[in-house]
């Protein structure tokens, strides 16, 4: 018998394929938003210290 895919389920699919990939990107954002804060730091503890 022939396998036989609705489109109710290509569309469940893609529906779990977007949201899957969305949370990826807000993973990866919140992950570079953090290390360039913790990249920051040191500069702003340095200038912070000259200024006092």
């Amino acid at each position: 018998m022939a396998n036989i895919t609705t489109t109710e389920a290509r569309v469940e699919r893609r529906k779990g394929a977007r949201l899957k990939s969305t949370l990826w990107f807000i993973a990866l954002w919140c992950a570079g938003v953090g290390g360039a804060m913790l990249l920051a730091l040191p500069f702003k503890l340095l200038i912070q210290m000259g200024t006092h």
